[in-house]
């Protein structure tokens, strides 16, 4: 009995598993960041509020469509292809984690954001939202905000945020849209065998000269018009411009996949100036 339970809760973390870094860490140090009251229970209710409206997003988006067929080739340990749940057994956990959610939104108070997390995994998923690089950036700079939204919201266990507060999380938004396609260097090869329109294949030169400029210029501009500590600043400019330089010039698959690591290392510090 108890490794039955063992094993479904390491298949739940597994749908997670490739954006805790991604998501679930960054978003937590954003919400924390931005919060004008702290406590240790509120923390553990926003990491596990953005864990488990992550994990109805990652279970419907790896049960819809031929998302199956593309994790057997670019991500073959996440638990469908892994054979660790039935694609079938998989949708209906999705459709389990909906009510779930809900109800934790309404006891966390994130409902607004909760909501709206489902609405845009449904246009994500099944409104072709992920079919073109594009669309696919918008929906993720709206999953961030939202995720940021309703976990700022749990922290400061408020209805309402203020301008600062709004103002970060759009700046945070901005960002995200225009340099997200750093995750997809890495899927490049098993994207272009299942001819996905992403952005790094659709635009394989500009996708990475875009890297070091964008990079260096959201971490400039976050440098001057921040009154966060000086030195951590411009340590945050130079992690930016190595990122940026690494996607340039080092291409191979394992270099993208350590490059997208610094890149997260740099969202996550990004909380800070904002």
């Amino acid at each position: 009995m108890l490794s039955t339970i063992w094993n479904f809760l390491v298949t739940l973390q597994l749908f997670n598993q490739s954006d805790m870094k991604t998501i679930v860490l960054p978003v937590t140090v954003f919400a924390e960041a931005l919060a004008s009251y702290h406590s240790v229970s509120r923390f553990f209710l926003v990491v596990f509020w953005v864990w488990m409206h992550l994990l109805y997003f990652t279970v419907t988006n790896q049960t819809f469509g031929t998302s199956p067929e593309e994790d057997a080739v670019n991500k073959p340990n996440r638990p469908i292809p892994a054979q660790r749940i039935t694609v079938d057994s998989a949708v209906t956990l999705g459709w389990l984690l909906a009510p779930i959610d809900l109800a934790l939104s309404l006891y966390t108070g994130g409902v607004p954001a909760g909501i709206a997390i489902c609405v845009l995994t449904s246009i994500y998923c099944r409104g072709g939202g992920h079919s073109h690089w594009l669309s696919k950036n918008g929906c993720c700079a709206g999953f961030y905000a939202l995720f940021e939204y309703g976990a700022t919201q749990i922290a400061d266990s408020s209805d309402t945020l203020n301008q600062n507060q709004l103002g970060a999380i759009l700046g945070s938004a901005l960002i995200i849209f225009t340099t997200i396609h750093a995750q997809d260097f890495r899927d490049d090869e098993g994207d272009a065998l299942l001819g996905r329109r992403t952005f790094t294949l659709s635009f394989p030169i500009f996708s990475r000269i875009t890297m070091p400029i964008l990079l260096a210029a959201w971490s400039i501009a976050l440098y001057l018009f921040s009154e966060a500590n000086r030195a951590l600043m411009l340590a945050f400019v130079v992690l930016g411009a190595v990122t940026g330089v690494r996607f340039l010039t080092l291409k191979s698959a394992k270099d993208d996949r350590l490059s997208y690591l610094y890149y997260n290392v740099s969202n996550i510090l990004h909380s800070l100036p904002l």
